[in-house]
Parts: structure tokens; C-alpha cells; sequence
């Protein structure tokens, strides 16, 4: 993926916030994958650790929860970019049909 970004017109920066923006999910699925073997663990050597399942889900429910935060706001900057360029480009059509109608 870095060899990619580095040939294409990505700029360092928004290569620096994407790389940052995708470390919840991969904090969460690494921490499922540690939990998942934690609790096959426990599962087979047959404690029944109470505490270790409550921070399990615990941990498990606060991933999603950041995941969750961290897409909302994305979706919400993504829609002001995505306004921002349709008004632009409506001031661009506008000033561009003022200039025609002087023009003639």
C-alpha cells in the first residue's frame, strides 16, 4: 500500500491521516484475535475466569464503540468536503454564465 501511495498524486499528509484513521479497526481485530485465543484458553482449561470474560466483551464493546465514533465523524467531514465542492462548483457556474451574459 505505501509503494502505491508513493507513485500516485497522494499527498503525504492526507497519506498520514489515512494510515492513522485505519488504526482503530486494526487495534480492535487485533484485539479480537488475542481474546478469541484467551478464551479458548480459558475454555480449555476449564476456569471459569468471570473477570477475564466482562474485560473480554468490555473491550470488545468499547472497539466498536471507537470504530463506530471514528466513522461517524469521518461521514461528517467526507459530506462538508462534499458541499463545499457543490457550492464551488455552482459559484464556477454561475460566474461563468454573469461573464457570458456580459459578454454579450
Amino acid at each position: 500500500l505505501n509503494y502505491i501511495t508513493g507513485v500516485t498524486a497522494v499527498s503525504f499528509g492526507a497519506n498520514t491521516v489515512a494510515l492513522v484513521a485505519i488504526l482503530p479497526g486494526t487495534i480492535l481485530y487485533v484485539f479480537l484475535g488475542a481474546s478469541a485465543g484467551s478464551l479458548a484458553d480459558s475454555a480449555s482449561s476449564g476456569s471459569n475466569s468471570v473477570v477475564r470474560i466482562v474485560s473480554i466483551v468490555v473491550g470488545i464493546v468499547f472497539g466498536i464503540l471507537g470504530i463506530a465514533v471514528t466513522s461517524y465523524y469521518a461521514k461528517k467531514e467526507l459530506n462538508k468536503v462534499i458541499a463545499r465542492r457543490q457550492e464551488e462548483t455552482q459559484n464556477d457556474t454561475e460566474n461563468q454564465e454573469l461573464l457570458q451574459s456580459v459578454a454579450l
